[in-house]
């Protein structure tokens, strides 16, 4: 069992923390937090958006015989309209959902017309949040990873109405793409890109489970190369590994963040919910974390067994340990000095009501109102709550 020593207070008079969204730039709008250029005023916390989505009878016919496979659509934004692909998107066991329900959305600019791009943007994936009652968590989580030095998707939100009806409120999840990569690793964003979890990890009889989001299919050497170090791996040489391999600090934070919100679904609480990218310039491979939707609401017990090979190998080992510990203690700084509970009370009271509105919501009005109440809880309880624990 490995000890966190975890302890969070949160500074509400952190206002200059929690307003900076790295959206400040006004762009081509002129209006103050939108920036047009470069697609970051899809992630702004000053603003919901609304996009409209247009479907004719023989793509809603072929979106329910197949339903990852793109049809035609009409995508609109204010007096800007777009002909896009279309597929629904959730895993058939969690959050997908038909278009009689709260049907989630992958949406391709370039689908039709490879020059097309929405501002900047070439994909949306529009999230139905059907499996989080708060609305909130992948919002609070990704702000708080990207907070720690964590490469992370950004987030924002939308009001989506499909043919006239309203659908509901959505987060706009940035997408695991090229787009992502050039952003983090501009002149390096041509290597392989695979998304982990379900089985896939790092075991020689996994490398071909892993789903390769960008790069060449055929050539998973790099994945291959990796997973070969780690079979070879000797006690006491798994911190030697993830030096070579990985920026240790950004690698360390990742999982120190999950086990601070309490993810059950990720990848040291379930191996699972990952995203690995090699850089073939750096040499350096990246772990990024994806749908942490499930966080927040867990037992405030600091203990936990590791699950993913990666860190269970380092919990396995007394350096590592104490190396993941040291990332812990640094996460918590940032939670204190970034004014994240602020943050979780600004962005839960800003999306309250159209989440309490939202017509496909499969939780009520509970889950908007005493939910949400229950997150911001759990974030005042935590900090007493893990120094009684200490005591």
């Amino acid at each position: 069992m490995l000890l966190l020593l975890l302890a969070c207070d949160r500074d509400l008079d952190s206002a200059d923390s929690v307003a900076d969204t790295g959206s400040s730039d006004t762009g081509d709008t002129g209006e103050p937090g939108l920036n047009y250029d470069d697609g970051n005023f899809l992630y702004t916390t000053d603003h919901i958006l609304e996009f409209e989505i247009t479907l004719d009878e023989a793509a809603i016919a072929s979106l329910e015989a197949v339903p990852d496979e793109d049809v035609v659509a009409t995508f609109q934004y204010e007096d800007e309209s777009y002909e896009v692909g279309l597929h629904l998107k959730g895993s058939p066991s969690g959050s997908f959902r038909t278009l009689a329900e709260k049907a989630a959305f992958k949406i391709d600019f370039h689908q039709w017309d490879p020059e097309q791009e929405f501002h900047g943007v070439r994909r949306l994936t529009l999230n139905n949040m059907i499996q989080d009652s708060t609305m909130s968590h992948e919002h609070a989580a990704y702000w708080l990873f990207d907070k720690a030095g964590v490469v992370a998707p950004r987030h924002g939100y939308a009001r989506v109405t499909v043919n006239g009806e309203w659908f509901g409120l959505y987060g706009i999840v940035e997408t695991a793409d090229e787009e992502l990569l050039e952003r983090h690793w501009p002149g390096d964003d041509e290597g392989h890109l695979y998304e982990g979890g379900y089985g896939s990890d790092l075991y020689d009889w996994a490398v071909d489970e892993f789903t390769m989001k960008e790069g060449d299919e055929a050539d998973r050497s790099d994945l291959a190369a990796l997973v070969e170090e780690v079979e070879a791996c000797a006690d006491g040489e798994i911190l030697a590994l993830l030096e070579r391999n990985f920026d240790i600090d950004a690698l360390l934070a990742m999982w120190a963040v999950e086990l601070a919100i309490a993810d059950p679904d990720g990848y040291t609480t379930l191996a699972n919910n990952f995203l690995l990218y090699y850089a073939p310039t750096l040499g350096q491979w990246t772990m990024i974390p994806w749908g942490p939707d499930q966080g927040f609401d867990e037992a405030t017990s600091i203990f936990t067994e590791l699950k993913g090979r990666l860190a269970e190998m380092c919990a396995a080992d007394a350096a590592c340990t104490e190396a993941l510990r040291q990332a812990a203690l640094g996460v918590v700084d940032t939670w204190e000095s970034s004014g994240f509970g602020a943050f979780v009370d600004q962005e839960t009271a800003r999306i309250e009501a159209d989440c309490r509105a939202d017509p496909r919501s499969e939780w009520g009005d509970y889950g908007c109102r005493d939910e949400q109440a229950a997150m911001r809880d759990w974030i005042d309880a935590r900090p007493a709550a893990i120094r009684a624990e200490l005591e």
